[in-house]
């Protein structure tokens, strides 16, 4: 690997945790991987955070999975959750893996010829959580069938037109 890349890819995450430390921000550093994990306080689930810096593709991270995966018998309802809650999103997006029913956010940006500021990964952070702590609860009813898909495309509608 292009050892200028490398470095790029040390200073972004250095960068990251100067912002999470701005913040007051518990985290657990993973330094060979360029990764950090933590966790952040919703209104009803608890939503884990992991940011990763990869020097390969020169791309910052944030991710953060469902403490739940969707039920066997909800796989085909949760993709069109997913497809809903995605197609208005400005930024970041809900991935789904309808073998397992993963799911989880993710928001990324390219430090590609670029200096990343400490605001710019708050923004992530507060995307990534936010959007997390606004979709978690549905999309677990809707895996626990307390929640259809004409309910969850109607609620997401009310939300938009607000």
């Amino acid at each position: 690997m292009d050892e200028k890349v490398l470095k790029q890819a040390q200073s972004v995450y250095e960068t990251v945790c100067r912002a999470l430390d701005a913040k007051q921000w518990k985290y657990q550093r993973h330094d060979e991987d360029l990764t950090i994990t933590c966790g952040a306080r919703g209104e009803d689930l608890p939503m884990d955070l992991v940011i990763i810096v990869n020097p390969r593709a020169q791309v910052v991270s944030v991710i953060s999975p469902m403490p739940f995966r969707m039920s066997e018998e909800k796989r085909v309802d949760g993709a069109l959750a997913v497809a809903i809650a995605n197609y208005g999103f400005v930024n970041g997006t809900f991935d789904y893996d309808i073998r397992d029913g993963e799911i989880r956010f993710r928001i990324v940006s390219s430090f590609r010829e670029s200096i990343l500021g400490e605001e710019l990964i708050n923004y992530m952070v507060v995307i990534a959580a936010g959007t997390v702590d606004e979709y978690n609860d549905k999309f677990l009813m809707v895996s626990k069938g307390m929640l259809t898909v004409q309910q969850f495309a109607e609620w997401e509608q009310k939300k938009n037109e607000q």
